[in-house]
This record gives C-alpha cells, sequence and structure tokens, in this order.
C-alpha cells in the first residue's frame, strides 16, 4: 500500500510537469471474465491484482511519455519481464514435480469440486497485466492440485497449508515488488527532469565565474590632506609688513 502511494504522488508530478491537457486521457481495456477455486488464488487476486495491474499499466502506457532515458526505461520493462517470467516458471515447476511425485507413486490425482468459487470481472489495461492474471490463474491450478494430493493421502495435513501460505506470500510479493519498482522508476524520472532544468543556471554562473571581460571595480580616490589655515607661506607674511 506504501509503494502504491509513492507510485501515484510520483507520478502525478512527473505529469504535473509535462503537458497540460484540457480533457481525460481515454486508455483502452479489455474486461476478461476468471474462476478462482481456491482461497489462496481468490486472496491474491483481491488484495494484489489491481494495484499491480496499475503500476504495470504505468511503467507501459505513462513513463514512455515522460522519460527521456530509453536505456533505463528498457531496464525498467526486462527488471518487471523478468520478475514475472521467474515467478511463472517457479510455479509450473512446483507443478510437474507434484504430479511426477504422484505418478512415480501410482496415485490417482482427481479433480475435486470448491464450495466457494468467485468469478471476476478482471479489468486489463496493458499486456502485462495479463501476464499477472495469468499468472494466479496457474497458481490456483497448483493449489487445486495439492489439495488433490492432499486428499489422495501423500501431502500431510502441516505441508498442505504450508504450500498455500508459501504461494500465495510468493505471487502477493510479485504484486509488491512490480509496485516498488514502478515507484522508483517515477522517482528516478522526476529527479533527471530536475536536474535537467538546474543545468541552464549553473552553466550561466560557471561563464560568468571565468569570464575575462568583465572590467575591475574602480578604485576609490584617497582624499586630499587638507593644510591648517594657520599655517601660511614664509614670503607672504614679509610682502605684508612692507605695504604697513
Amino acid at each position: 500500500m506504501e509503494g502504491k502511494k509513492v507510485e501515484q504522488n510520483t507520478k502525478k508530478q512527473v505529469i504535473a510537469r509535462g503537458i497540460k491537457r484540457s480533457v481525460a486521457f481515454s486508455n483502452p481495456f479489455n474486461v476478461r471474465e476468471v474462476v478462482f477455486y481456491t482461497t489462496p488464488a481468490q486472496l491474491v487476486y483481491e488484495t494484489s491484482f489491481d494495484a499491480c495491474a496499475d503500476s504495470m499499466r504505468s511503467l507501459s502506457a505513462v513513463l514512455p511519455t515522460v522519460a527521456k532515458n530509453t536505456s533505463e526505461m528498457m531496464a525498467v520493462n526486462g527488471a518487471v519481464d523478468h520478475l514475472t517470467n521467474s515467478a511463472v516458471a517457479e510455479i509450473r515447476k512446483e507443478v510437474a514435480r507434484i504430479k511426477k511425485i504422484a505418478e512415480d507413486n501410482g496415485i490417482q490425482i482427481e479433480r475435486l469440486s470448491y464450495s466457494n468459487s468467485m468469478r471476476y470481472p478482471a479489468k486489463l489495461t496493458c499486456s502485462k497485466a495479463s501476464v499477472y492474471l495469468q499468472m494466479i490463474l496457474e497458481l490456483d491450478e497448483l493449489m487445486c492440485l495439492v489439495h488433490s494430493a492432499w486428499f489422495a493421502g501423500f501431502i500431510a495435513d502441516d505441508a498442505k497449508a504450508s504450500l498455500e501460505r508459501q504461494w500465495r506470500r510468493k505471487i502477493s510479493g510479485v504484486s509488491a515488488e512490480v509496485q516498488a519498482i514502478a515507484a522508483r522508476a517515477f522517482r528516478a524520472t522526476i529527479k533527471s527532469r530536475d536536474s535537467d532544468t538546474a543545468k541552464p543556471a549553473a552553466v550561466a554562473s560557471d561563464e560568468n565565474e571565468f569570464d575575462t571581460t568583465v572590467a575591475p571595480k574602480p578604485a576609490k580616490p584617497k582624499p586630499a590632506k587638507k593644510v591648517p589655515a594657520a599655517i601660511e607661506p614664509a614670503h607672504q607674511s614679509v610682502e605684508v609688513a612692507a605695504a604697513l
């Protein structure tokens, strides 16, 4: 939540320093109906999806319009892609591991029914948001597999609870990390724009400092010494006496 607030504040500052529009932006989106059967997947969707999707849209649609450094923007997108792709790969690896254990032990895993499956209208505002939604769907599939293995008896009660908690936290953590990446990216953009604004003033100051054509200030003239009125030249006294 704190990371989302930081990102929103920094994003508003970036937009405020850019071009002002008289009308709101018209942003494209798509709505996809999804069903989550397990509680861990439902919790991740309800607590993490909207914030993560908003951050991903900001990185995909807002940041390119205000950022000047293309290499830094590519690095940010690369970090997000690596984060999401790694999480999806780990989920699929865990699914394969459980299926192999069941197959090696001759255990038939059956699909279970759920008492409170939930349907959601997921709003997708960019392609990266659909990646995170797919991640939650695959988390739901993994949890269904864990429950089926638990029903079959080769996953203990404490192991089931531990797996639910571990994977729910992991996928929620992906959302938190994406929000943190977005917040850092917008803060860096603001810092870069501020430094670019300050450069002309700094250059002008340096030019004045090294300008040799500036004339030195004229020295103040020294005041002339006053001669006391009582002191007169000697020849003047002689002329006065002769006249008398």
